[in-house]
């Protein structure tokens, strides 16, 4: 092969490396056989080894450690297997044994850049369920497109918005492993649906504001800098009450931000006006400004995701094919990515709205609504692991790192009060032989059933 095409054929590999270093890091290419990636890790990506996967002369005892703070795949497969097969479980113990985040990056190869970006689904069904939903199966994350051919190209060419987004999200990954614990800004947003004070804080299976105090208590703990906090209740109150009555908000409201900053902020404005009119619209709004919800604890911004429809069919922007968020809904995430400048976003509990919102389904673009909320904030989704069809969804359409939480346990709870008497007179009425019996049974019967409101 003539050098030139060699250097063409590598176009989307050294967009995504360059947009990478762009950011700051250092990268490490290696060559990996597509049947296998372990080799290519123990021999480039451990401190220690001599390139072979060896330990190298004068490099220390003990286990190699690794040498990279991410692992990025863009073989398109599994991490042991290749296109034929995988071995998920040979995967899992060597990369948990690793210890460092696995990423599976998505190149077109079976599809054309011209056909993803028509596609309201976007990846086709192939490329999903071998290029995403197999290196899920692995642990992979960041299922991302960062390359593919135009359709009178024969040769690959990065996405370059793409690029930068994935390299962006890698930056934002490695500054929450190596930066110093009191430094970092992290925001938790709860859910509040239907929109009122006594739904604040509302989730599947999960006891939010014990949950939460649970989780700021550990973070405090590692380090980073948040308030001490006395029960849950005092958590709930910070939130729902503070200011709330003076602004007739469900929530404290954490920050005032003007239509004029919001406008400078948003850069999807015109495409929301179209469908909600002048900013700042009616929802979360007061006056001229949008209204933030949610409180401060130091280092740790706690916010109310705002109702996700429209009045009267709050679940029309469900996975909806076209339309956009409102306002406030956007506000919010603008003042996430752009006032406070979360190093981290973590969506507490099952579920939220921001990865049902209007794009494509799988290897989202710049103009899909989960990418354009979240950005390039790294993302984390406190998830029931009961419900892993909706937890993919949060996964594919917004990048999440699920963290699972066990549903209650369920026993059977039996009879209470009066019903027990009940069940034993109904039983001896059906048991007994005796008419005479019957009858004073049947009289009881309806003397309790009497008492039980059951007449």
């Amino acid at each position: 092969m003539r050098p030139q095409i060699v250097g063409e054929a590598r176009r989307h590999y050294d967009g995504l490396i360059e947009a990478i270093e762009s950011e700051g890091l250092s990268v490490v290419a290696a060559i990996s056989t597509f049947m296998d990636n372990r080799e290519a890790c123990r021999a480039y990506f451990l401190e220690g080894t001599n390139g072979s996967g060896t330990p190298a002369p004068g490099g220390g005892e003990g286990r190699p450690r690794p040498r990279v703070s991410q692992i990025v795949s863009l073989t398109g497969f599994s991490f042991v297997g290749g296109p034929v097969m995988n071995d998920t479980e040979a995967s899992v113990e060597f990369l948990q044994e690793l210890g460092i985040p696995f990423r599976s990056l998505v190149s077109l190869d079976l599809q054309t850049i011209e056909n993803w970006e028509q596609s309201r689904v976007g990846l086709n069904p192939v490329q999903t369920a071998m290029q995403v939903a197999i290196p899920e199966l692995d642990g992979a994350t960041e299922s991302r497109l960062f390359g593919g051919v135009r359709h009178k190209s024969r040769q690959p060419e990065p996405l370059t918005e793409r690029c930068r987004l994935i390299a962006a999200r890698l930056a934002g990954w490695n500054r929450l492993q190596t930066a110093p614990r009191h430094s970092l800004k992290l925001s938790l947003v709860i859910f509040c649906f239907p929109p009122n004070k006594g739904n604040l804080g509302t989730a599947a299976d999960l006891d939010v504001f014990a949950s939460l105090l649970e989780v700021l208590t550990r973070l405090r703990a590692e380090g980073y800098d948040i308030p001490r906090l006395q029960d849950p209740e005092d958590l709930r109150r910070r939130i729902l009450e503070g200011n709330s009555r003076d602004w007739g908000t469900v929530a404290n409201v954490a920050y005032r931000m003007p239509a004029e900053e919001y406008r400078d902020l948003c850069p999807y404005l015109a495409e929301i006006e179209r469908e909600w009119g002048p900013a700042p619209g009616v929802l979360n709004a007061s006056g001229r400004d949008l209204m933030i919800l949610g409180a401060r604890l130091g280092n740790a911004f706690i916010g109310v995701q705002p109702g996700f429809g429209y009045e009267g069919d709050p679940m029309r922007m469900l996975a909806a094919g076209g339309g956009t968020p409102h306002h406030g809904f956007m506000a919010l995430y603008c003042y996430l990515q752009k006032v406070y400048r979360a190093d981290a976003v973590i969506h507490v509990g099952t579920h939220g709205a921001a990865e049902f919102m209007p794009g494509k389904q799988v290897g989202l673009s710049s103009g899909c609504w989960p990418d354009r909320l979240l950005g390039a904030m790294p993302h984390l989704y406190i998830y029931s692991v009961n419900n892993p069809s909706e937890g993919t969804i949060a996964k594919r359409r917004t990048s999440a790192e699920l963290i699972s939480y066990l549903t209650p346990p369920l026993e059977n709870a039996g009879l209470y009060k009066g019903l027990v008497s009940m069940k034993e007179l109904l039983n001896a009425y059906r048991s007994t032989p005796s008419e005479s019996e019957k009858r004073q049974l049947f009289a009881s019967i309806e003397e309790q059933s009497r008492a039980l409101n059951l007449s």
